[in-house]
């Protein structure tokens, strides 16, 4: 998606004053980079960061440019991650259960059932647990922006029936992300959990590869998932921050006051765009039954036994970050 400078300084009226910046050649951004993530330009992180980039580019008068490729644009979560190592992608917004899969610890903010409300995760992963994954993804030479973009909630969605309980789940053949958690979670219920790429999802349920998934309700909205699965239901197992990433060699090229204008940019866009979806998922369960979903809800208690008699808590404790557990636990209270 690329933006005309023509926009991106009209958009900037409200921005941040530019008079630490020398004004930049038009059309000569000594600065071009390029950020990824995996969400349609209706989703509010998407919505967001190209409002942020375009307040940077106003403020910074020209001399950074940043292009925005919502939706996979540049390829699956798998492959951003790899371009942003390797330096051929400058940001990358994440799903934090996706990041685990670079960075373990991660994982732990999507453990099913810990949560009981967005208000206790918010609290975890803006506080103490929130800086421990932060710390990690410096250890392996990752820079995370300050800033948390919530992602919603997950829920259950799927064509065939309700689920009222955990032996609904079984053989049921879900899409889940490429997470490790997600995965176990749905072998421990005996459903068939299959890793697709968010990109991919709709034509697996169209070509029924798959009877369902476990996305937030806005994402159903976003990618019309509402026009394949019938059944929607309300388990609440996990919450979803997007975590942003900038390639550490490629922040470094950025002068401070680059670096300072860019953080702080979209550390505001961050706190609009989970505003945004948070207010979103109060509404968006009406405008999926008139798209014909039928809605069910279910107590939590089942489904989080099942994961505790097949150990599942101990195992993550240990094999994720044991110091990083410890945080989580103390945030929610005693999972394992």
């Amino acid at each position: 998606m690329r933006i005309s400078r023509k926009q991106l300084l009209a958009a900037g009226s409200g921005a941040v004053a530019a008079t630490a910046f020398l004004r930049w050649p038009a059309g000569a951004a000594q600065f071009n980079f390029k950020l990824g993530n995996d969400q349609p330009p209706t989703h509010p992180m998407t919505d967001a960061s190209i409002k942020a980039v375009q307040r940077i580019e106003a403020s910074s008068s020209g001399q950074l440019a940043i292009q925005v490729f919502p939706a996979s644009a540049l390829g699956n979560d798998t492959q951003m991650v790899t371009q942003l190592r390797t330096g051929a992608l400058e940001f990358v917004q994440m799903g934090a259960n996706i990041v685990g899969t670079v960075i373990p610890v991660a994982s732990i903010e999507s453990v099913p059932f810990a949560f009981t409300s967005y208000a206790e995760f918010a609290r975890a992963t803006g506080g103490p647990l929130g800086a421990y994954v932060a710390a990690a993804a410096e250890k392996i030479g990752l820079r995370q922006l300050p800033g948390l973009w919530y992602g919603g909630t997950f829920q259950i969605e799927n064509a065939l029936r309700p689920i009222t309980g955990p032996a609904d789940l079984k053989g049921l053949k879900l899409r889940v992300p490429p997470g490790l958690i997600d995965v176990a979670t749905f072998k421990a219920f005996d459903a068939s959990p299959t890793v697709i790429n968010i990109a991919e999802a709709y034509t697996a349920l169209q070509t029924h590869l798959v009877d369902g998934l476990e996305v937030p309700l806005v994402t159903v909205r976003n990618f019309k998932f509402y026009e394949l699965v019938k059944y929607i239901t309300l388990t609440n197992h996990s919450y979803l921050n997007y975590l942003m990433y900038a390639n550490p060699d490629a922040w470094a090229k950025l002068p401070k006051n680059l670096q300072e204008l860019v953080a702080g940019e979209f550390e505001k866009a961050a706190k609009t765009a989970s505003d945004t979806m948070a207010s979103l998922e109060k509404t968006v369960e009406t405008t999926l039954t008139g798209e014909g979903a039928v809605f069910n809800r279910v107590s939590p208690e089942p489904f989080q036994k099942v994961l505790r008699d097949a150990k599942l808590y101990a195992k993550w404790r240990d094999t994720y970050d044991p110091q990083g557990w410890a945080l989580l636990e103390k945030a929610v209270g005693k999972l394992s």
